[in-house]
């Protein structure tokens, strides 16, 4: 049981032993009373017949009827006696008391609960609030002092819900500037051929290859941008047995040509062998795509008349894959940003190719797949892209 269950308990049952400790103590002091009442009245008419010769032995003494000697009289009221006032009683008040007292407890111990719990809850509703009408900032975690309980947990929950809400507004909002402002250069440059053509006739023709090329950039584009909104708002990869040696056969095709065509060389450093069995439950065309794209800016970017490798191993239940080429590679600050949508290096803004996406799906496809995907510099240059993927069986 946590935390919040005990301190309950314990203010519950500290409220009830105080009423039932006030309670018995009244009992107890009224009956202590009673009983001190009537031994005082006992002593006080027993001393008064001693002296007037009534009880007690000696001469002359007559025993009414059930009396005795050694026996108490058992009409004290009689006519020379006269009537003798009450001892005063102080019983209600003294009863009042710790019951006054009690009520006083059960109270107090009753607002430090209720105060002790409402205060958090109405934090949190006024985060709530806060949240709820556009101040992201909205945070409670601080204001829950050195509680340690689960309405702290749930001040926690909500700021890591406000986090998440955060970013994800923030990732919405650069999404969309740079959605708009790679696809203002195309659409420009398709309305510039459009009015070259009309003013041109005899050249339509040319400006008709123009308008289709950067029809099918825009198509390709938008694509993209489809799949990486699908993969963040998480898209299952599947549960295909995807069989490696397939798929990097594949890979390996296309890479070789892409590679020979830009005067390059690719390499692979495995057996065929090594990984014939190894097998990864997910989507076969998302992962050829992710795989893909690391290849090609391997190829891309690495040096004239140098070679990419394609390095791959089973080590643990999980499949390594690493693609290094002798590239420029990328500046240590850089390293985490390049996974983001539409963000490019000094070195692709100077090329001019892509939209930065690339990297951005492929993190996201290796991710759906439970997996992992990091990037490093190597010695003395080049960049090594390293994915990990948890294998199905080897």
């Amino acid at each position: 049981m946590g935390r919040l269950f005990w301190k309950f308990f314990f203010f519950i049952w500290l409220a009830q032993l105080t009423a039932i400790a006030g309670i018995s103590i009244t009992f107890w002091i009224k009956h202590s009373n009673e009983e001190l009442a009537r031994s005082a009245a006992t002593s006080m008419n027993a001393s008064k017949l001693v002296e007037e010769g009534r009880y007690g032995p000696g001469p002359g003494r007559v025993f009414h009827h059930g009396e005795g000697p050694g026996k108490p009289p058992g009409d004290f009221a009689s006519p020379a006696m006269g009537k003798r006032k009450p001892p005063p009683d102080n019983g209600g008040m003294r009863t009042l008391i710790p019951m006054t007292c009690a009520l006083l407890a059960s109270l107090l111990f009753a607002a430090l609960m209720a105060w002790y719990m409402s205060k958090p809850i109405r934090r949190l509703s006024e985060a709530f609030q806060a949240l709820a009408g556009g101040k992201l900032h909205a945070r409670i975690g601080d204001s829950m002092g050195q509680r340690k309980d689960e309405l702290t947990e749930l001040g926690r929950d909500f700021d890591r819900m406000a986090e998440q809400l955060t970013g994800a507004l923030q990732n919405q909002r650069r999404l969309l500037h740079d959605v708009s402002h790679e696809l203002r250069s195309p659409l420009a440059r398709l309305q510039a051929a459009i009015g070259l053509a009309r003013q041109q006739p005899d050249k339509a023709e040319e400006y008709m290859v123009r308008m289709d090329r950067e029809a099918v950039r825009m198509d390709k584009l938008v694509g993209e941008i489809l799949t990486l909104s699908r993969l963040e708002a998480g898209a299952q990869a599947g549960q295909d047995l995807i069989y490696m040696d397939e798929l990097f056969a594949e890979l390996t095709d296309n890479a070789q040509f892409e590679a020979s065509n830009a005067g390059k060389v690719f390499k692979v450093a495995f057996s065929a062998d090594e990984i014939s069995k190894t097998c990864v439950r997910g989507s076969y065309e998302l992962l050829h795509r992710a795989l893909e794209n690391v290849l090609r800016n391997a190829i891309r970017h690495t040096a004239p008349d140098t070679a990419v490798s394609l390095q791959a191993h089973v080590k643990q239940g999980q499949l390594h894959i690493q693609v290094l080429d002798e590239g420029s590679g990328v500046p240590e600050a850089e390293l985490q940003s390049i996974f983001q949508p539409f963000y490019r290096s000094v070195l692709a803004e100077h090329t001019g190719d892509g939209y930065g996406l690339g990297l951005a799906i492929t993190q996201r496809v290796i991710l759906a797949h439970a997996g992992s995907i990091t990037a490093s510099n190597r010695q003395p240059a080049g960049l090594c892209m390293q994915m990990i993927l948890p294998v199905a069986f080897a």
